[in-house]
């Protein structure tokens, strides 16, 4: 397994990086901000393979990363134009073939992006030309340059967005009208409630909603599961340990055009 870039604090805008005007007149909300500025901090990126994919997804989530998680994002990226939101170290995508994929990370922090694409592009997964980054707020349509996608990927993200799931989940409002016809979005999220969480995951589950990085405290499969199926025809959807697995497609409420 390649080794986790080490970043930079200072945001550095690079020719590949899209930052949309709507994005700058819209400022993110005070909460999405506090769970997106953990991963300016170098040394959580340097260990969050090791930490947070290994050892807290295994031993407080009873979730193996690559016996569950990483399977199940393998089998939903399409080829043709994929989009990562909320890309974290970029590890799932360092560990997928990407032949014939063409990548677009989004996320609310420049040092996530850039540590990401220099993780891929340094792998050779990806060329760097054919590697677009938005520093974007997911709550927020995507900017209009932005393509259809074949596929899309949430992983780790939805537990750390504010508000209860009907909020969270609004997102697909507008994720939908970009996915192509035949194409499919996928994630996994922590869950807060109806699940069985150890005495590491609840420890893990306290400190991370008292300092901001997670507001999940009420999530559940109930509600995600009735909000896919609102958005979508076709969802699929499982639970492991107190990991929410997750892929739909087919859009509803979209024209046949």
């Amino acid at each position: 397994m390649a080794a986790t870039p080490t970043l930079t604090q200072r945001p550095v805008m690079t020719a590949n990086t899209i930052r949309p005007d709507a994005l700058e007149k819209m400022p993110t909300s005070e909460a999405s901000a506090r769970g997106a500025a953990i991963y300016s901090q170098s040394w959580l990126l340097t260990i969050y393979d090791w930490w947070v994919l290994g050892i807290v997804s295994t031993y407080a989530w009873a979730c193996s990363v690559p016996m569950y998680t990483l399977p199940w994002f393998r089998r939903n990226v399409r080829k043709g134009q994929h989009l990562d939101v909320g890309v974290g170290t970029g590890y799932y995508l360092a560990q997928t073939d990407l032949t014939g994929v063409q990548v677009t990370l989004a996320d609310l922090n420049q040092d996530a992006l850039d540590a990401t694409k220099d993780r891929l592009v340094g792998d050779g997964k990806v060329k760097a030309e054919d590697t677009r980054c938005i520093l974007h707020d997911i709550t927020r349509p995507l900017p209009s340059s932005c393509p259809k996608f074949d596929s899309m990927s949430l992983y780790y993200l939805l537990h750390c967005m504010p508000g209860p799931v009907p909020a969270k989940t609004a997102i697909f409002s507008h994720l939908k009208h970009n996915l192509t016809p035949d194409g499919v979005i996928s994630g996994a999220s922590i869950l807060g409630r109806d699940v069985q969480h150890n005495l590491f995951g609840r420890f893990i589950m306290a400190f991370g909603n008292w300092k901001g990085m997670f507001d999940n405290r009420a999530d559940n499969a109930a509600d995600f599961d009735d909000a896919l199926r609102e958005h979508f025809h076709e969802v699929e959807t499982q639970v492991r340990g107190v990991i929410f697995l997750w892929s739909a497609s087919k859009p509803k409420g979209m024209s046949d055009k």
